[in-house]
């Protein structure tokens, strides 16, 4: 072969040598698993979709896409935990900007709490256990809450009072009075410090 003639094909060989890389394909979002080490995790499946708290932008004021509180309550004298999971990420997904919230007005200890009393989060601590999903993208936002017609249910395997890490499972249905908008939200589960 002419010196000229084994170059092109040495050049044409190692160009189809060159592997093809596929596409990067973006990672598939799970649950995170159900601990209890004040792992500071948390999500849950919303009319069937992962939805995971996160936020995409930096939060100077210190809002956390994960909160959780348990503090004396003044209207019952017990103690009312209060968990609140937010996903302000701005994007197309049908769920970005909403909030998962959870509450009980008095707790002690792990327990089941049922989730079928009316609620009006404006109350208070003066309100029954409750669960609500709110729709943040447009104004007013769309508060969505467990109650008689849309029940749930709030497990907390963990409440650590001295190491202050509570952890559990939740499931609801919500609906929002005036327009019947409901979710459905599945396989709850949250670890967080408080």
């Amino acid at each position: 072969m002419k010196p000229r003639t084994s170059a092109l094909l040495l050049t044409s060989l190692l160009g189809l040598s060159q592997c093809i890389m596929p596409e990067a394909v973006a990672p598939v979002e799970t649950l995170p698993d159900a601990t209890q080490t004040g792992a500071n995790t948390a999500g849950c499946r919303v009319d069937d979709l992962i939805w995971l708290p996160g936020y995409d932008y930096i939060d100077f004021m210190g809002a956390r896409p994960i909160s959780a509180r348990w503090s004396k309550s003044p209207a019952t004298g017990g103690h009312g935990l209060s968990l609140l999971l937010s996903k302000s990420i701005k994007g197309p997904q049908v769920h970005d900007r909403t909030h998962v919230s959870l509450f009980v007005p008095d707790i002690t200890r792990p327990g089941t709490f049922v989730l079928d009393q009316a609620a009006n989060p404006q109350f208070g601590s003066t309100n029954p256990a409750y669960g609500g999903f709110t729709f943040s993208r447009a104004f007013p936002n769309q508060q969505l809450l467990t109650g008689p017609g849309a029940p749930g249910r709030l497990v907390v395997t963990r409440l650590d009072t001295i190491s202050r890490v509570v952890s559990g499972t939740f499931e609801f249905s919500a609906r929002q009075a005036t327009t019947g908008t409901s979710v459905r939200v599945t396989e709850g589960r949250f670890d967080c410090s408080f």
